[in-house]
């Protein structure tokens, strides 16, 4: 016992000191994420040799700036981008309605946008394609993106489409932490446009990152984004100019609240999170649940602007279908929940029959909780492909998921295939 507490009492003092000297260094910040101030800012130490301003700063404004190339975003018929130069820039659209997005990217440089004349609301429902691809959890990263699609012939070298009738599933978060979130938002608006004329289809469903980025939650943005955010909506809180970079008053974000959260091709859903079961209890069906989300595109969902309790389930930061965690409820995830407060259990082999017997499917495909590799669950019923994707080009580590003949194959952005079952 008193070896014991030894150990515990030493491993208290080495986490204080570790604590004490990286916050003395490497500094502190703790900003106000919507206003865009410093609650409490420590430069650290390193501030003494030019890597920031040093010293502490309390209530003062964070400073955000333009850095690389980014955009387009389309207003109307005014297209306001950032050139390599860090620029802001603002221009009119011409009259054959045409966008050049340019992007970091060593392999496609830049590639040519069509805007789209209308942008009706998805379907949720669909027959089984000859051929499907899924990939999940992009996050702004263009690079990872365009090799995995170029190494499984979705694309051609220069970004187009030649995947002729089969089906690309985007199972949400492509937005958020990467910096080149814009190029990758507009390369699956350009595919979708073209596979549609070839008999394909590209299914992009929202993320519990794509709800932030509409809502204006800005927690995981490049401050890159909240600068042009400020200066295209000429707003200086955080949150209200992100929401008005992705409102219903700019192209990509008519484009993304025209998206679901959940759909079903063939006799497979797909959901960024996944499904529990106060979602089968409550009897939701799939064109309810899309329904009820896109009422809260650009609001924040709390218990005060809650539009009707049956809409808490699709909706919360726990158990909704893009945030829930227990189909992959590893320790991290019990641990956090259980320092919340929060009562959540792993979801029962016998409750995932039964909620995929209500929907009449048989398999679940699901992102949002990072796994080492693309794996199967819950007797080979749910497949989950978040990754940690690659950042460099065809690493072999961007990974997704390819279906055919009722067949499953893990696939990278090398051109490797393994099959899952």
């Amino acid at each position: 016992m008193n070896k014991l507490k030894k150990v515990l009492k030493w491993s208290v003092i080495l986490g204080l000191t570790y604590f004490i000297f990286t916050t003395l260094y490497f500094g502190y910040s703790d900003i106000d994420s919507e206003k865009g101030i410093y609650k409490f800012h420590w430069s650290g130490l390193r501030g003494i040799w030019g890597s920031g301003p040093f010293g502490f700063r309390v209530n003062e404004i964070v400073e955000t700036q333009l850095d690389g190339l980014d955009g387009p975003y389309i207003f109307g018929n005014t297209n306001y981008y950032v050139d390599k130069a860090s620029q802001f820039q603002r221009q009119e659209i011409g009259s054959n309605r045409e966008v050049i997005v340019e992007t970091t990217c060593a392999q496609l440089p830049q590639f040519t946008v069509r805007l789209k004349d209308s942008i009706p609301l998805e379907k949720d429902v669909y027959e089984p394609p000859s051929q499907l691809i899924a990939i999940s959890d992009i996050e702004g990263n263009f690079t990872g993106l365009y090799g995995f699609l170029l190494a499984n012939r979705v694309i051609d070298p220069t970004g187009n489409w030649i995947f002729g009738d089969g089906h690309l599933v985007l199972n949400g978060d492509f937005v958020d932490r990467g910096t080149q979130v814009t190029q990758v938002l507009w390369l699956i608006y350009h595919l979708e446009n073209q596979a549609i004329t070839q008999g394909g289809k590209v299914h992009y469903l929202l993320g519990n990152h794509e709800m932030m980025n509409l809502y204006g939650d800005v927690s995981y943005a490049d401050f890159k984004y909240i600068e042009v955010a400020k200066r295209i909506s000429e707003q200086t809180d955080w949150d209200k100019a992100l929401r008005h970079l992705y409102s219903d008053k700019s192209e990509l974000g008519k484009w993304l609240r025209s998206k679901n959260i959940i759909e079903k091709i063939g006799p497979t859903l797909f959901v960024h999170a996944g499904l529990n079961t106060l979602h089968l209890n409550g009897k939701y069906q799939i064109s309810e649940m899309n329904a009820i989300s896109r009422r809260y595109n650009g609001i924040v969902p709390t218990a005060d602007n809650l539009k009707a309790e049956r809409d808490r389930p699709i909706v919360s930061s726990i158990n909704s279908p893009y945030w829930d965690r227990r189909l992959n409820f590893d320790f991290k995830y019990k641990a956090m929940f259980m320092l919340n407060g929060i009562d959540a259990q792993a979801t029962t082999q016998t409750e995932l029959d039964s909620i995929l017997d209500f929907y009449q499917a048989k398999q679940m495909v699901i992102g949002h909780c990072v796994v080492d590799d693309i794996e199967t669950g819950y007797a080979n019923k749910v497949i989950k492909i978040d990754v940690k994707h690659g950042q460099t080009w065809q690493s072999g580590n961007t990974r997704g998921l390819f279906m055919e003949n009722g067949l499953c194959y893990n696939v990278d952005d090398a051109g490797h295939r393994t099959k899952l079952y």
